[in-house]
């Protein structure tokens, strides 16, 4: 079985791919849900980043995630302990979970494996790519989010010319092209590399 990530810069649409491929049988780990989970349950997370940034950012045992969200896009170090912290426990979350998987390949949908290096521990990425004044649009439509709120989360991720030649696939969700003939060529292509190394 081969390891997929699935990436692409906020309002490029990986959810809606991620889905696509969910109803072609693929199972998809969602990372930013389960770190939501991996945040409020694990110990070990919650000890460290308490340490990290005091123990005001738990209320009722439940991270204050709008506080971890300020404190965070604004500080590129924090984000950097951040993701030290979180980043192996769903890592490995992610590993537990592929290892009761039974299909060809199985995805891992996550914004930023490119930024932390994360997409060296798959076999294929794929990159979802729109240009970014379409995304705007997209994150404006349906998080309520000022520009200033969009451009401070959009400076932690890498530009599209940045990602493009570090991925295996790319799929263009920019409305000039429909998505499923592309996910299925690439849904096909990765079933055939799966089937031809096993």
């Amino acid at each position: 079985m081969m390891l997929i990530g699935l990436t692409g810069g906020l309002g490029s649409g990986k959810t809606t791919v991620a889905k696509v491929f969910e109803t072609l049988g693929i199972p998809v780990f969602y990372a930013d849900e389960v770190s939501k989970q991996i945040t409020d349950t694990e110990p070990v997370v919650k000890k460290q980043l308490k340490a990290a940034f005091g123990t005001d950012l738990y209320k009722n045992d439940k991270l204050d995630r709008a506080a971890l969200a300020k404190l965070i896009f604004t500080n590129k170090e924090a984000i950097k302990i951040v993701n030290s912290i979180i980043h192996p426990a769903v890592a490995k979350a992610f590993m537990d979970w592929a290892n009761h998987q039974k299909t060809p390949y199985v995805l891992q949908e996550a914004a930023i494996l490119f930024e932390t290096g994360g997409y060296k521990r798959f076999d294929k990425m794929v990159l979802v790519s729109a240009p970014k004044e379409l995304r705007i649009e997209r994150i404006k439509a349906r998080n309520n989010w000022s520009l200033i709120e969009i451009e401070q989360r959009m400076a932690n991720q890498w530009e599209e010319s940045q990602k493009i030649p570090l991925a295996d696939f790319v799929i263009l969700n920019d409305g000039s092209k429909p998505l499923l003939p592309q996910i299925l060529a690439i849904h096909e292509n990765l079933v055939r590399i799966s089937n031809s190394r096993s």
